[in-house]
C-alpha cells in the first residue's frame, strides 16, 4: 500500500494526511488546485470522470477527501453533485483500476445527533440511528452507502472515517469565545492574530471536536490497518470543547436525559465527547494526542511567543 492518491489534497484537512503520511509513502495529490507543498501532483476533478480514471491507475490505494464541506455555499443540487456522484466516481474508477484499499472522509454529520435527532443513548456509536436534515449530512450517509456497495462487489477494501467538527487552528479562538459565551463559561484569554478567522456561529459542545492532526493520524492508522476489510469508525478527541459537563450540555441543547450506557465514562470525566471512539481506538490502534484545552493553549502560546 506504498502508492497512494488523495483527494482534495489541497484542501483544509487534506495538507495534514499529506504531512501525516510522510516519506513512508508515495504519496500523489489530485484536486483542482495545486497544493502548497511539495507533492507529486495531479490536476484534476472527482466530477470528471476521464481525470479520476487516469489518476487511480497504478496507485495501491486511495484516500478521498475531495468533498464540498458543510460550511461551503452552493445548492443542495451541488453537494448532491459533488459529494454523492463524485464519491461514485472514486470508487468506480479505483475498482476498475484494481485499488486494493480505499479510506473514506464521512462525518458524523451522517448521523445528525441534532434537535431534530437527539441522541438516544450516550456514548453515540456507529449504531446509532441516523437522520440526516441537511442535505450535507444526507450526503455523507449516501457516500457510506456507496463504500459498502463496492465492498461488497469485492476486490477492495474499505474503510469509513467519521470525523466530528476539525477544529482548524485559524477558526479555534473565535469558536472557543463563541462557545463560552454561549455557555456562560469563562472565555479564554483576550488574544488576536492576524491569521484567526471568525467562524460566525456557535458550535455546540456536544457537537464534539477533533485536531486536524489526530484526524490525519486516523487516516494513516486505516490505511495501515491490513487485518479490516470494511469498517465505519469515529474519529473524535476524549472532551468536548465546552466547560460545561457534557450531560448538562446535553440536556440544555436537545432537551433531552438519553440513557448513559457507559456512567463511569462522565463519572470519571465530566467533559468527556458525547462520541465513542473505543471501536475506533480497538481497531486501528488509534487514539487523539491532542485533547482539549491543550489545543488552545497551544494556539496561545504561539501568540505569545
Amino acid at each position: 500500500m506504498k502508492r497512494v492518491l488523495v483527494t482534495g489534497a489541497s484542501g483544509r484537512l487534506g495538507k495534514y494526511v499529506v504531512e501525516a503520511l510522510g516519506i513512508d509513502f508515495q504519496v500523489t495529490a489530485f484536486d483542482c488546485n495545486k497544493p502548497d507543498f511539495d507533492c507529486e501532483f495531479i490536476q484534476g476533478d472527482i466530477l470528471d470522470r476521464v481525470s479520476v480514471a487516469q489518476a487511480v491507475k497504478n496507485q495501491d490505494s486511495v484516500i478521498h477527501i475531495a468533498a464540498l464541506d458543510a460550511d461551503a455555499t452552493g445548492s443542495e443540487s451541488r453537494f448532491m453533485q459533488v459529494n454523492v456522484e463524485g464519491v461514485w466516481n472514486v470508487f468506480d474508477c479505483a475498482r476498475e483500476a484494481g485499488v486494493k484499499r480505499i479510506v473514506h472522509c464521512s462525518s458524523v454529520a451522517a448521523i445528525n445527533i441534532s434537535p431534530e435527532n437527539p441522541p438516544q443513548y450516550l456514548p453515540v456509536d456507529i449504531d446509532h440511528p441516523a437522520d440526516p436534515k441537511e442535505v450535507y449530512g444526507l450526503t455523507k450517509l449516501l457516500g457510506e452507502k456507496i463504500a459498502r456497495r463496492f465492498f461488497v462487489l469485492g476486490g477492495m477494501d474499505i474503510i469509513c472515517l467519521r470525523p466530528t467538527y476539525i477544529m482548524q487552528p485559524d477558526y479555534l479562538y473565535d469558536v472557543v469565545k463563541l462557545s463560552a459565551e454561549a455557555d456562560g463559561t469563562q472565555p479564554p484569554s483576550p488574544a488576536s492574530d492576524p491569521s484567526w478567522l471568525s467562524y460566525g456561529e456557535v458550535i455546540p459542545g456536544s457537537r464534539s471536536f477533533v485536531d486536524p492532526r489526530d484526524v490525519a493520524t486516523a487516516f494513516r492508522a486505516a490505511l495501515e490497518a491490513d487485518d479490516i476489510s470494511w469498517g465505519i469508525f469515529t474519529v473524535a478527541s476524549t472532551d468536548s470543547h465546552s466547560d460545561l459537563p457534557t450531560l448538562e450540555l446535553v440536556e440544555r441543547e436537545f432537551g433531552v436525559k438519553p440513557e448513559i450506557r457507559n456512567p463511569e465514562r462522565y463519572a470519571d470525566r465530566a467533559g468527556a465527547s458525547i462520541y465513542d471512539i473505543s471501536e475506533t481506538t480497538k481497531a486501528l490502534g488509534w487514539k487523539p494526542a491532542h485533547s482539549w484545552p491543550a489545543v488552545l493553549e497551544e494556539l496561545l502560546a504561539t501568540v505569545e511567543r
